[in-house]
């Protein structure tokens, strides 16, 4: 597959990378890693998402070159990464370019691309490019690493979740000697926020409740309460694991809502599958650990909704 994906780089000119709406520290990590290997074959490269990058990785060079309108020009060659389908773009890539590639690491991957370059194994979409560059002796410079090393650590919950394995540590180590700092990385992701960010938070945890015996723990966000505070989608960012903290709690949500609709962002301490438990909703999915679905329905018949569909799962 990485084979088919050269000869396509070599053949080629133009180069678009896009990933999933609600970008995280895969999808913007695993985006700034590909523009600088296409970039340094002397391709010309756009990164476009139809959301911005979040605050807490403006740290990572080359996040500022991301566009968030359209390209008005086409391109040989559209890039997805992280992403399990086109839908989850959040926008239309027909007339885009005639070749798309598909790299991406979810079980639920749709196969989409031309080529499709996909390991659910793969702990995160940087890790399979981690790889890549490792196999092929690829030297890549400090902030490559650092974008890997995001990638990596935000889809693993800081190396909390299940898929923290001693092959994951050690790409991170291999990356940490190839001039990621770890420190600077961890601090800047999970120890840093505006005040608006805070107040946000806070009002979430206010919303904290138990259900099912303690074994169902939820958190939920009004999205009017951006508005009210000052704060931007992207400051809820990593709330949805504080739901799983608590003794004896298996499943965890944090639920954003408005008045039409209500996302579920679940969580799991590994014993319950929440990806499956999301593919039960159109549009949802994810992994065993961590997914999300939309229910089309206000948060007072979603949420009744949902915890009937966790019922039959937890007992």
């Amino acid at each position: 597959m990485w084979d088919d994906f050269r000869l396509l780089i070599d053949a080629n000119r133009r180069f678009l990378i896009s990933s999933h709406m609600s970008l995280d520290g895969d999808s913007v990590g695993s985006q700034v890693a590909m523009r600088w290997y296409l970039a340094s074959l002397g391709k010309e490269v756009v990164l476009y998402n139809k959301d911005p990058v979040p605050g807490k990785f403006s740290f990572l060079t080359a996040h500022d070159t991301v566009l968030t309108a359209r390209p008005g020009s086409t391109f040989d060659v559209l890039v997805v990464l992280d992403c399990s389908n086109i839908s989850r773009l959040g926008w239309s890539v027909e007339a885009i370019a005639p070749v798309m590639v598909n790299i991406d690491h979810h079980r639920d991957n749709a196969r989409f691309g031309k080529i499709n370059i996909v390991d659910n194994h793969a702990a995160a979409t940087g890790a399979i490019i981690y790889r890549f560059f490792n196999d092929c002796a690829i030297d890549y410079p400090p902030y490559v690493a650092e974008a890997l090393y995001t990638a990596i650590m935000t889809d693993t919950g800081g190396f909390r979740f299940t898929n923290t394995t001693s092959t994951i540590l050690k790409y991170c180590s291999e990356l940490v000697e190839h001039g990621a700092d770890c420190s600077r990385i961890y601090e800047r992701v999970y120890a840093s926020h505006t005040p608006r960010a805070l107040l946000l938070q806070a009002r979430i945890w206010s919303t904290l409740q138990f259900y099912l015996d303690g074994k169902v723990c939820c958190m939920e966000m009004p999205l009017a309460v951006l508005d009210e505070l000052g704060a931007h989608y992207s400051d809820s960012e990593g709330m949805a694991d504080n739901t799983i903290i608590a003794e004896g709690v298996e499943v965890g949500m944090l639920i954003k809502y408005n008045d039409k609709e209500s996302h579920f962002s679940l969580r799991s301490k590994g014993n319950i599958d929440v990806g499956k438990i999301a593919q039960k909703i159109p549009g949802g999915g994810g992994h065993s650990s961590a997914a999300g679905c939309t229910v089309n329905r206000p948060y007072g018949e979603s949420f009744p909704f949902m915890l009937d569909i966790l019922r039959q799962e937890v007992g």
